[in-house]
């Protein structure tokens, strides 16, 4: 007699091992691009570790393809890398003059960063663990600094050499505020679209609470310039465009006079916005004093000729350190002056990409404002919260030029979601 063949029970029909440990990859890519999105307002050297383990096991994990393309698909993934082709560009121009091609670092390269997490964040699901992450890794930090201010928890030691510095935790002051309006801005995003009571009530809290870090705390005038904004845009969310033209007028100038009173009447907010900046503006002119104001001042009058010496095309990439330092030498007080950008996003690119380089940024930053605006709530909230911290701390700062700004920038906007087809800006209003 014919012994029975295998039952169907018996078959293994899961796929080969390898095909199981390409897919594991491919998980473990997500995560770590999640951790990614953790450790970006707490720690350099992580960021740098969880990006390298997503690309290896990105590229490890099954249908590398088929996911790269899908990624590059993605508008915001493109506009990042055709700002990568200007700063390629920009460095070849810097090879021509100088023989040296300034392509290392993660200054260029971050550019690939919504490609690389495009590829294993490929669900909004995935995105929003990511969006998450960061969230709880910012809601530590201030938590920290809040028990910082009451005294439950030590200062750290940098504080007793720069007083500034008191009540950051990982990052200086002003890296710390912009992470805290992000963060705020999440909350009152999150809050608006949460049907829980207690959810919104701890979301709203929560913003209040980094609110109240970044005037209180923290002092960073960048994050006061930022924070004005940011409250225009959630009184125009809050049912200001429902008004007509001449009332809206009416509103904004009646905030607006509220605004100068809100920060005349809060003590910090006076002193570091108003009194220190004209008393150390006046101190510069006078005197060529370095302080903070007078240190921007003389990086801003400094960069104009530059930018008027090659106006169309610029320098090249990284010119703009080596000519500052070169035409502030013998300079009293040339160590407190000298600086590694200009401190103001617009005149670094200009300076070095020329007009021609601020065109392309210019347009690259309308095209994200308008995809943004197709979004659906939450993630059209947070995002155009995200531009305008980015644009206004711009106008005080080099953001892309510092690692802590750039890699909190670059890794929330690759886990923007894909717009919606039909999404329109008066469909979403």
């Amino acid at each position: 007699m014919l012994s029975p063949g295998p039952s169907l029970a018996a078959v293994d029909t899961r796929p080969p091992l390898l095909a199981r440990m390409r897919d594991a990859a491919c998980v473990a890519g997500g995560w770590c691009a999640v951790a990614g999105l953790f450790v970006v307002p707490i720690n350099k050297p992580a960021t740098n570790i969880a990006i390298g383990l997503t690309l290896l096991f990105s590229l490890l994990g099954s249908d590398v393809r088929q996911r790269w393309q899908a990624a590059w698909r993605h508008p915001v993934a493109r506009g990042a890398m055709a700002w990568w082709a200007v700063l390629v560009l920009s460095a070849v121009h810097t090879w021509f003059d100088t023989s040296v091609l300034p392509l290392s670092g993660s200054f260029v390269w971050a550019c690939w960063y919504p490609l690389l997490l495009g590829s294993v964040l490929q669900t909004p699901q995935w995105r929003r663990r990511a969006l998450v992450a960061f969230a709880l890794a910012v809601a530590i930090v201030l938590l920290i600094s809040c028990g910082m201010y009451i005294g439950w928890i030590p200062q750290r030691a940098v504080v007793t050499l720069q007083p500034n510095m008191c009540n950051t935790v990982f990052k200086e002051y002003t890296q710390q505020g912009v992470a805290m309006l992000v963060f705020a801005s999440m909350g009152v995003a999150a809050a608006t679209t949460t049907t829980s009571r207690r959810w919104r009530i701890l979301f709203v809290a929560a913003a209040l609470l980094a609110l109240a870090n970044v005037v209180f705390m923290l002092e960073s005038r960048t994050s006061y310039l930022t924070l004005v904004p940011l409250l225009a845009y959630w009184a125009w969310r809050g049912g200001l465009r429902n008004f007509a033209g001449w009332q809206v007028a009416a509103i904004a100038c009646a905030m607006a006079a509220a605004t100068l009173a809100l920060i005349w009447f809060t003590p910090p907010v006076r002193e570091r916005l108003v009194l220190s900046v004209a008393h150390e503006a006046e101190v510069y002119a006078t005197q060529r004093t370095p302080s903070s104001t007078g240190i921007r001042l003389e990086l801003w009058r400094r960069t104009l000729p530059m930018i008027a010496s090659a106006p169309v095309f610029g320098h090249g990439l990284r010119q703009w350190a080596p000519l500052y330092r070169h035409s502030i030498e013998g300079l009293p007080h040339f160590n407190a002056f000298l600086m590694g950008h200009p401190h103001q996003e617009m005149l670094l690119i200009v300076a070095e990409q020329g007009f021609a380089g601020l065109l392309v940024y210019l347009w690259l930053l309308v095209a994200l404002a308008r995809y943004i605006l197709r979004l659906e709530p939450p993630e059209r909230d947070i995002y155009a919260c995200l531009w305008l911290v980015y644009v206004t701390a711009g106008l005080a700062n080099c953001l892309w030029d510092d690692f802590s700004h750039r890699h909190l920038f670059i890794l929330l906007l690759a886990c923007i979601p894909l717009a919606g087809k039909h999404s329109s800006p008066e469909k979403l209003q």
